[in-house]
């Protein structure tokens, strides 16, 4: 599960530079962005023969992670 985690928040911060890189598109795009993304995650997790509610809940553990250490270091830098 260590290596689904980690192989995700490489797929969570590759999210993030195709989402800077489409700064100038609507919203909805890059929420269908997210959830393409989302699903990729799911399908890897599901690779490495996780349960489904194990692939679940290490997707959205992962995006919660990810996320909140965006937004921290977008909070404190310098």
């Amino acid at each position: 599960m260590y290596i689904v985690f980690l192989l995700q928040m490489i797929l969570w911060s590759l999210f993030s530079l195709i989402e800077w890189r489409s700064a100038h598109d609507h919203f909805i795009f890059k929420a269908l962005l997210f959830m393409m993304f989302m699903y990729v995650a799911f399908l890897l997790a599901l690779r490495f023969r996780l349960t489904k509610r194990q692939a679940c809940w290490t997707t959205v553990s992962t995006i919660a992670i990810y996320f909140l250490c965006r937004e921290l270091f977008w909070a404190y830098r310098l």
